[in-house]
């Protein structure tokens, strides 16, 4: 293990650009720290024409992320890119040393993010420059999730991360049997993930300490979304589980036709996922009965943006999807130019995306 591994760029600046957030400064994967997927506005009624697109030229399985007058997404080169909200031309862009593959998380006037090379960064919303640097023991694939003052994360060292949000400093880790790639959802005073050591865990938020574990059979790469009474989490034992938050216990499983990769959406009436069987399903919260499932042109990697009248999600047929919430029944289909890993995220009812072939898109 390396020595004590946080790098501040200790000027007062760089502490009041970071905890100066609020809430409608906030954004992140999932649209919030619970990773429910749910966006209470945003409708895409004719995606024929899209607000703008931008090829970036490099590949990225990571997901755009809608903050405040900028899109932040990340590419396989390393490039960590600020879009313009409104025409997706690059403002700014901020270098690490591997992929990044999983979304950013934006705060105040800080923009987190990690990369394979082990590292997580902070660096400035407007300029790129960088706040502060992490060095974990392993490739960071899980996303950054802020809650209050803190920055949790997982890392392929087995662990997940408490850090300073101002800082970068390292508050608590905890460790797991295996691989996180999970990204840590908070509620509650509590986080929330899975690991590749089949488990999912419930810890502390102030300490790390475990408060439950449960066992699923095969490695967990999905982010759970939680809120006050259920955690959703897929596995890729092909099965959704439906865990009660407090306990740990289980409420219901459902069995696909093969590996869960991405996250559910959890509203209050259904849990809606997609499974590399190719299906999209929408599952009663209450009984864990199939509502209805619609069947893609490809596997789906990607996880759900849930509005009240619609579910949007995308397949590696390069399509994203337009489906009813209510019946399942598809509203639209928009041809995208590659396999579409990432998950679509709304913004002031604007939907962005991406592809593996890193094109950006924004659609209204």
């Amino acid at each position: 293990m390396r020595p004590m591994r946080a790098l501040a760029i200790a000027t007062l600046g760089v502490v009041v650009a970071l905890a100066a957030g609020c809430a409608s400064e906030q954004a992140m994967f999932r649209s919030g720290p619970s990773h429910s997927g749910v966006f209470e506005a945003g409708a895409v009624s004719s995606p024929d024409t899209p607000v703008w697109t931008r090829d970036l030229g490099q590949k990225s399985y990571s997901s755009p992320i809608p903050g405040v007058g900028r899109v932040f997404f990340g590419t396989n080169a390393g490039t960590l890119y600020a879009l313009d909200r409104d025409d997706g031309k690059v403002q700014w862009q901020a270098q690490a040393n591997g992929n990044i593959e999983a979304p950013a998380a934006v705060s105040g006037n800080g923009v987190i993010f990690g990369s394979w090379d082990g590292t997580v960064r902070a660096v400035d919303a407007d300029s790129g420059k960088t706040l502060w640097t992490y060095e974990t023991d392993g490739r960071v694939y899980s996303a950054p999730t802020v809650a209050g003052d803190r920055v949790y994360v997982g890392s392929a060292d087995s662990h997940v991360y408490a850090l300073d949000r101002a800082t970068g400093k390292v508050v608590w880790k905890f460790r797991t049997g295996d691989r996180v790639y999970s990204s840590p959802a908070v509620v509650n005073g509590r986080v929330y993930f899975g690991s590749l050591d089949g488990n999912v865990y419930a810890v502390d938020a102030d300490t790390g300490e475990e408060i439950w574990r449960f066992g699923t059979k095969k490695p967990v790469f999905a982010a759970p979304a939680v809120d006050e009474n259920v955690v959703a989490i897929g596995s890729y034992d092909r099965t959704m589980y439906l865990l009660d938050a407090k306990t740990g216990s289980e409420l219901w499983r459902f069995r696909t036709g093969n590996r869960i990769y991405g996250s559910a959406a959890l509203t209050p009436d259904s849990v809606v996922f997609g499974s590399t069987d190719g299906y999209v399903y929408s599952i009663a919260r209450e009984t864990g009965l199939k509502r209805w499932d619609f069947r893609t042109g490809g596997k789906v990697y990607s996880s759900p943006a849930v509005t009240p009248d619609a579910v949007y999600i995308g397949g590696t047929d390069g399509t994203v999807y337009a489906l009813d919430r209510t019946s399942g029944e598809k509203r639209w289909t928009f041809d995208a130019s590659g396999p579409v890993y990432a998950s679509p995220a709304f913004a002031d009812g604007v939907l962005y995306f991406s592809t593996v072939n890193g094109t950006v898109y924004a659609l209204n």
